[in-house]
């Protein structure tokens, strides 16, 4: 029996979501049709890919090196559709990005875009997304990638997955609340963007289901200069997680574990319906698989 695409991507969402219920309601199919396309890639394989539990499934070790080979043909297939699509694409495309994504993601994103659209000329514009969202309901972007979108009627927002955030500090300064609540801020120095942001509007949601309000900010739309703020132990921050990576690696700045969890944010590649086609579609869909293949976003909350 030959392995399929369908089987692989029943495969994938499962270990990626974790159970067999949220792989089917992430590929539109019924529970028993997952699991079917499962149990037949284990039949063909002749190894057992997942352990199993009344709702969760967990990889075995011959599953974590199946699903390395299962992304690589998923990817295969998804830049050969993007070559399909995309051969006779130009012109100039006005992309902006919000800095987490410039800075985690978008030079891949690039990397797609010029690999499979080599005579699109590209224009890119970094902000915060409030300043995104202006520039597109001006016409003055053509698409942009960034969370929470306030675009008008003229505007297509496309979610592709959720924005994780943490509670972080220097590793010196005395933070011993575990877990970290609203209450534990009080007094402390935040830095966040300014109002109005989606990092903002996460600060002050958080704050506010213990009752607590900002007391000492510093704002800046660098998130950059936010995150050294933080480093050096002059502010704590609420920052996306996928911004973090090399700085807890490093150990120049640690989480919080915090109680309650701060909500994720969504986020979105938004452009302008007016221009919709199957040639945008398929910038759209690049942009997508990079950012999810990086794991720069969360598929489930």
């Amino acid at each position: 029996m030959r392995i399929t695409l369908s089987q692989l991507e029943a495969f994938y969402w499962a270990a990626h979501l974790g159970s067999i219920h949220a792989a089917a309601r992430h590929v539109h199919l019924s529970q028993p049709a997952v699991s079917a396309r499962i149990r037949e890639l284990e039949n063909t394989l002749e190894a057992k890919l997942f352990e199993r539990s009344r709702q969760r499934v967990t990889l075995t070790e011959t599953g974590l090196a199946a699903l390395r080979h299962a992304e690589q043909a998923l990817h295969s297939s998804r830049q050969l559709e993007h070559f399909r699509k995309s051969r006779d694409l130009i012109g100039k495309l006005r992309l902006g990005a919000d800095e987490c994504s410039a800075t985690v993601g978008l030079t891949a994103v690039i990397t797609q875009l010029k690999e499979h659209f080599p005579s699109l000329e590209l224009e890119i514009t970094v902000d915060v997304g409030s300043v995104l969202n202006q520039k597109l309901n001006a016409r003055e972007l053509d698409m942009a990638l960034l969370t929470n979108p306030s675009t008008g009627p003229e505007i297509t927002d496309s979610f592709i997955g959720w924005m994780p955030f943490a509670w972080v500090a220097a590793p010196s300064l005395p933070i011993h609340a575990d877990p970290f609540r609203p209450r534990d801020a009080r007094g402390m120095n935040i830095a966040t963007h300014s109002a109005p942001s989606t990092l903002h509007a996460v600060v002050e949601s958080w704050l506010s289901t213990g009752g607590t309000e900002i007391q000492s900010l510093s704002t800046s739309n660098s998130l950059a200069l936010i995150a050294r703020l933080v480093a050096a132990g002059h502010a704590i921050a609420i920052l996306p997680l996928p911004l973090l990576q090399e700085m807890l690696a490093t150990g120049v700045v640690r989480t919080l574990p915090c109680d309650p969890p701060i909500a994720p944010a969504r986020f979105y590649i938004s452009y302008m319906t007016a221009t919709q086609s199957s040639r945008i579609d398929s910038i759209v869909e690049l942009a997508r698989d990079t950012l999810l293949r990086l794991s720069f976003l969360t598929a489930d909350r």
